[in-house]
């Protein structure tokens, strides 16, 4: 009997544990574990590859190492040209430039495929805020809330954009759907 891991479960580990080391903040061991795994993701297909890619990417991120991530995401759309998570990554890390203009350029890309992607929405929508075109800001807010009632900070944002509005009542109702949304989540993570 063969006890050996077929590559798809090496490869699912191999994530697994990466994604854990992200969330401990131990971004240079998780860039190693996904080293390792794109080894596996090549001979399985384009998606995990690009799956991979785009998770060694966030690693490369969080670590402040930009053109790294930026050179993941780049070969990751070469995999899957149509990924809107890859797309809104490429957005951050252009944000974290401070290069606003085609970190939006990004985000629009994104929701172009994926009209409700809400991170990118919020994203865009924090970009419009810091040009202080509010209005625009707060459609985009709205969107993101609108897709996801519990995206709590998105609600955050929509609450500061209501305030620079001079929308006090809907700054209220944003900060009460804010508390709403934040208890949610915290039910969510105890079950």
């Amino acid at each position: 009997m063969n006890t050996a891991e077929s590559p798809g479960s090496v490869l699912a580990n191999l994530n697994k544990k990466g994604l854990n080391l992200i969330d401990a903040g131990k971004y240079e061991s998780a860039i190693a574990i996904f080293s390792e795994a794109l080894d596996h993701a090549l001979s399985l297909g384009p998606a995990d590859t690009a799956g991979i890619l785009y998770n060694r990417a966030e690693a490369f991120r969080l670590s402040g190492n930009l053109a790294s991530a930026k050179a993941d995401i780049l070969k990751a759309l070469e995999f899957s040209p149509e990924d809107p998570d890859i797309m809104h990554a490429m957005g951050l890390v252009f944000y974290e430039e401070d290069n606003f203009e085609e970190a939006a350029a990004w985000y629009r890309k994104a929701i172009d495929i994926a009209p409700r992607h809400e991170k990118a929405w919020n994203d865009l929508g924090v970009i419009h805020f810091r040009r202080g075109e509010y209005e625009s800001a707060r459609q985009c807010f709205e969107k993101a809330v609108g897709i996801n009632p519990d995206f709590a900070d998105a609600w955050f944002n929509l609450a500061d954009t209501y305030n620079e509005l001079g929308l006090k009542a809907e700054y209220r109702r944003a900060l009460e759907a804010l508390n709403t949304a934040r208890m949610h989540v915290a039910e969510k993570d105890i079950l």
